[in-house]
C-alpha cells in the first residue's frame, strides 16, 4: 500500500515538473520569437502573430492557450470519452497557470528577450544565431517536458486529442497522426506568418523534441529479455527472483552438436535493471552463452497492463 503511494506521489511530481517545463520551453524560447514548433503552443503563436500589433506580443500568448486549452479538452471528451478527459484535466490545468506565470512575471520575460538577444532593445529585429539557439533549447524543453508528464502516467493534452481522434476513427498509427498534426500546424505557420527563419527554426526545434522525446521517455520504456545457458542457473534464477524480484523461466533443450540435455533460464526485466543482472552472471560464471534481446513492449504483472480493446 505505501508502496503504491509513494509511486502515485512520484507520478504527480513527473506531471507537475513536466508541465512545468512544458509551459517554460514554451513561453520563454518559442513564443518570444514566433517559432512555430507545431502543437498548442504553435497554433498560440500563430493565432499570436494575426491578432497583436507587435506579433509577438506575449500577453496575448497566454490567452489564446488558455482558450486554445480549454477547448481541445472539450473536444476530447466529446470523441474520446470521460478517461481521456479525466487524465489530460490535471496537466491541462496546470499547463494554464504555468503558462501565464511565464508570460506574466518580468523576471521570465527578462529571460526571454535575453535569449532572444532582445535585453537591451525589445523592438530591434532578431538574429539567426538567436532563431537557432531558441529553437533547440524550446525543444528540449518542450521534449523533456513532454517526456516528463509521460512517465508520470500523464498527458500533455491539447493537440494530442486531435492525433487520437484520427487514430481512432481513420485507424492511423498514433506517431504517424503525430506527425500529421505538427506539420499541419508548421505549414499553416509558414503560410500565414512568412517568416521562413523562423519556420525554419521550428522545424528544428520540432526534431529536437522529438530527440528528446526518444532519449527520455521511449527508451526508458525498453525492456530485455535474457536467455542463459549455465552450469550455474539456479544461483542466477534465485538473484533474478530474489534480489531483481522477476520471474524465470526454466526450458529444458537439448544441445544440437552432442545432444546434451541442457537449461535455458528465461528473465525478462526493465532496462534499468540490465547492468545488474549483466554483471551478476559475469561474475558467477564468466563462461555463461547469455543472449539479450530488446523487446518493444511487455505485459503481464511487474510491466504494464494488458490493453483491452472495446467491441464495437
Amino acid at each position: 500500500m505505501q508502496n503504491k503511494v509513494l509511486k502515485q506521489i512520484k507520478n504527480y511530481i513527473f506531471v507537475i515538473l513536466g508541465t512545468a517545463l512544458l509551459a517554460f520551453g514554451a513561453v520563454v524560447f518559442l513564443a518570444r520569437v514566433n517559432l512555430v514548433a507545431g502543437g498548442i503552443s504553435g497554433i498560440g503563436i500563430i493565432i499570436q502573430h494575426l491578432v497583436s500589433a507587435s506579433g509577438n506580443d506575449i500577453y496575448v500568448y497566454d490567452y489564446v492557450v488558455t482558450a486554445l486549452t480549454v477547448v481541445f479538452w472539450f473536444i476530447g471528451l466529446f470523441f474520446l470519452g470521460k478517461d481521456f478527459a479525466i487524465k489530460t484535466l490535471l496537466s491541462s490545468i496546470l499547463y494554464i497557470g504555468f503558462t501565464f506565470l511565464f508570460a506574466r512575471v518580468s523576471f521570465f520575460n527578462d529571460l526571454a528577450n535575453a535569449s532572444a538577444g532582445l535585453k537591451d532593445d525589445p523592438e530591434q529585429a532578431i538574429e539567426t544565431g538567436n532563431y537557432i539557439l531558441c529553437g533547440v533549447f524550446g525543444g528540449v524543453c518542450v521534449g523533456g517536458g513532454v517526456s516528463l508528464t509521460f512517465l508520470g502516467g500523464g498527458s500533455t493534452g491539447g493537440v494530442d486529442c486531435l492525433q487520437l481522434i484520427l487514430s481512432k476513427y481513420f485507424h492511423i498509427k498514433e506517431s504517424y497522426s503525430s506527425f500529421i498534426v505538427d506539420v499541419l500546424v508548421i505549414g499553416i505557420g509558414m503560410i500565414i506568418m512568412r517568416l521562413w527563419i523562423p519556420a525554419l527554426c521550428g522545424i528544428l526545434s520540432c526534431v529536437v523534441t522529438a530527440l528528446v522525446i526518444e532519449i527520455v521517455y521511449v527508451k526508458n520504456q525498453t525492456s530485455y529479455q535474457v536467455d542463459i545457458i549455465s552450469d550455474k542457473w539456479k544461483e542466477i534464477s534465485e538473484y533474478a527472483q530474489n534480489t531483481l524480484e522477476r520471474g524465470a523461466t526454466i526450458i529444458r533443450s537439448e544441445g544440437g552438436y552432442k545432444g546434451e540435455e541442457r537449461i535455458i533460464l528465461r528473465v525478462v526485466f526493465p532496462k534499468n535493471q540490465y547492468e545488474k543482472l549483466r554483471d551478476f552472471i559475469a561474475v558467477t560464471d564468466p563462461k555463461a552463452f547469455v543472449t539479450f534481446t530488446q523487446t518493444n513492449a511487455v505485459y503481464g504483472e511487474g510491466f504494464k497492463k494488458h490493453l483491452k480493446k472495446k467491441k464495437k
